[in-house]
């Protein structure tokens, strides 16, 4: 995973679901990513997040291991 995924991934522990323009901006902005949009796109393909009408998550499997890990 790189650098600029794994601050994608960190971002979306935190907030969970997140409107795409706000995640994008936030992104862009806050963290200094050149382009969000494809690296949300590249992480929505391997699974990582999901997308939803207007909004993006992490995906339940994510979501699964981290509760699972959290529990122990």
């Amino acid at each position: 995973m790189s650098r600029e995924e794994r601050i994608v991934i960190d971002y979306f522990i935190k907030n969970l679901s997140v409107g795409e323009i706000l995640a994008v901006k936030e992104l862009r902005l806050l963290h200094r990513l050149e382009d969000p949009t494809r690296i949300i796109d590249t992480l929505i393909r391997k699974g990582l997040l999901e997308k939803g009408a207007g909004c993006i998550s992490l995906s339940r499997r994510v979501r699964d291991i981290i509760s699972k890990r959290d529990k122990l």
